[in-house]
């Protein structure tokens, strides 16, 4: 190809450049999205495993003590005993729920770690395109074909991560609203570093 790129050709890459610019902000937004998602169903799932020790303690301790002497707990706390067996039975679903059930893919443990996952693997594609953007764009040495094909497979790549699991609208909208307002706190304190230069 020589090293002088056309006129259309570098239209086209020019159109590639925004596009995986575009691409790599979409990645990192999602990514965000996923670590936020993350965390939130890391945090219930903590939540869930705490109840189901504290309910399952005082089921387990209730339970226990009434197998040992019902007779005179339900004479001395006729009111109790219900509460006891609505403690046990809370226990033991919670500890089926939490504990035996793990393939459940809407449980909190499963759901933070599919999302810790795909937001590791959006910033691994985030890193290709901002690679391909930088280095292979304006290389007159690549030529076109190789750079279409290359970015036919990133979206390929981008559509089988978006797959796995969704990004939760919240999620999204909260990691947007992170990244812009970091985004302004470094454009200010830029502006106030060159205006300090100045002076």
């Amino acid at each position: 190809m020589g090293s002088e790129i056309s006129k259309e050709e570098k239209q086209k890459r020019k159109n590639l450049e925004h596009n995986l610019s575009k691409m790599q902000r979409s990645l990192h937004v999602t990514a965000h999205a996923h670590y936020v998602s993350s965390e939130y169903y890391r945090k219930w799932n903590v939540r869930l495993q705490y109840m189901s020790l504290v309910v399952g303690a005082s089921g387990a301790t209730g339970g226990l003590a009434s197998t040992f002497n019902w007779k005179t707990f339900v004479g001395h706390n006729p009111r109790l005993a219900p509460l006891v067996a609505a403690f046990s039975a809370t226990s033991a679903i919670l500890s089926v729920t939490i504990h035996l059930l793990p393939k459940i893919q809407s449980m909190p443990a499963n759901l933070y770690q599919m999302h810790f996952n795909s937001g590791i693997e959006c910033q691994y594609l985030e890193k290709k395109v901002k690679f391909m953007s930088e280095t292979e764009v304006w290389d007159s040495k690549i030529p076109w074909a190789s750079l279409a094909s290359k970015y036919e497979t990133l979206l390929r790549d981008k559509k089988d991560v978006d797959s796995v699991i969704q990004t939760d609208y919240w999620a999204y909208r909260k990691a947007l609203k992170l990244i812009e307002e970091r985004d302004r706190e470094k454009r200010d304190q830029s502006v106030r570093v060159g205006e300090g230069t100045m002076q």
